[in-house]
């Protein structure tokens, strides 16, 4: 395969293992070793370590993101032209049978689909969230994409149940690092006071205040549980917010706020915990970090919403309803008075990991996508919805 595949990623996603997000993780771990991809970004350090030329940064896609809200209320007509505009850069560097791959933004899509179907390339647009199911209808009807991916089964089956005539989709699960997320060498011995990891974002979303919730009712019932909660408002350096602030005064002496970590530093959090609990109260459209934690042995208390149930079919995790601190706290006292079951949904949570959830998978799958695509021609591409 000789054909360039330029991945465009979002105008808030800084290439960046530290600065990025989910959609930036997924291309420094799919794309790495893949010397005809091109990742389109506002901005990117060296910590992908990507040689200079797989890198394409787009200065003009900074300002769509104080420019999102504004052109939203604009006619398409003219949105659709700030949109060509910021990747004139691109478009003129794409060649017949190339693939630009557009990650989260199907107003991308529609805009930049007939330009590069045109010049004979192909479009495939990836869904890691729910943008398509939510957006404006009239406009998610004119996407015409030759190929949709989506994160996970829950994500397809909502913009299915919008959509009926869908078209050509795909689901293309994420994976964890093998690098940085591994079970430890020897047993985990916090049997006398295991711990309880949670790592992410502390948003309302994420469910923080439910687990805080969970521990207050573990600690009156004298149950031997500690919780070290990592994170920040956002990737990287967030500010410490109102909902922070609650959550740190409204905390038991048995819970600790970590700050944010990534990478190795990441790594070892996980493998130094007995449990993960990953509380959150919306439809998550798939949940990373829950795979990071069957990638580190570690048990998982999770909620019953979006795409959890996916990763958890095959064991590894015990599933509650989402916002009930009884509930949450009822699974997290049966791991913390049960090695033996931390144990075995370690082991049973790890085997699915290696077998659905590794990024070798994913990058199979991916170049699986790209033959798939060159088989056929922009011609043969339209209207998917």
């Amino acid at each position: 395969m000789s054909n360039t595949t330029y991945h465009l990623l979002t105008e808030a996603e800084p290439f960046s293992e530290f600065e990025g997000g989910a959609i930036s993780r997924w291309a420094g771990n799919v794309l790495r070793h893949n010397s005809q991809s091109v990742v389109v970004c506002p901005s990117a350090d060296g910590t992908w370590r990507f040689a200079p030329e797989s890198i394409h940064r787009l200065p003009r896609l900074k300002l769509y993101r104080g420019l999102r809200r504004y052109l939203a209320r604009l006619p398409w007509l003219l949105h659709s032209r700030a949109i060509r505009w910021i990747f004139i850069p691109v478009l003129r560097r794409v060649q017949p049978g190339d693939i630009v791959w557009i990650h989260n933004r199907p107003e991308f899509a529609v805009a930049l689909t007939p330009l590069i179907q045109r010049i004979g390339g192909r479009v495939v647009l990836h869904l890691h969230n729910a943008h398509l199911a939510e957006g404006p209808e009239r406009l998610m009807r004119r996407v015409g994409v030759d190929r949709l991916i989506f994160a996970s089964k829950f994500l397809l089956e909502q913009a299915r149940g919008r959509f009926p005539l869908l078209g050509a989709s795909s689901v293309l699960y994420s994976g964890a690092d093998q690098s940085i997320f591994y079970p430890p060498l020897a047993e985990r011995k916090n049997a006398d006071r295991p711990t309880v990891l949670f790592a992410g974002r502390l948003v309302e979303d994420k469910g923080v205040h439910i687990l805080l919730n969970a521990m207050k009712l573990l600690e009156k019932q004298e149950v031997r549980l500690q919780a070290h909660i990592v994170g920040c408002s956002s990737f990287g350096a967030g500010k410490e917010t109102e909902y922070i602030k609650r959550l740190k005064a409204a905390s038991p002496a048995t819970v600790a706020f970590l700050p944010y970590r990534t990478g190795a530093a990441l790594g070892d959090l996980f493998r130094r915990a007995d449990m993960f609990c990953s509380p959150a109260v919306w439809d998550e459209p798939f949940g990373l970090v829950n795979v990071e934690a069957l990638a580190s042995g570690l048990p998982v208390v999770s909620t019953r919403s979006g795409g959890a149930s996916e990763i958890f079919s095959s064991g590894g995790g015990i599933l509650v309803e989402r916002g009930s601190a009884e509930d949450l706290a009822a699974a997290l006292r049966r791991l913390a008075e049960d090695p033996g079951l931390r144990t075995h949904l370690g082991r049973q949570g790890y085997a699915a990991f290696l077998k659905r959830f590794t990024w070798s998978h994913t990058c199979a799958q991916v170049q699986d996508i790209q033959r798939a695509l060159a088989a056929t021609t922009a011609s043969q591409s339209g209207t998917l919805l």
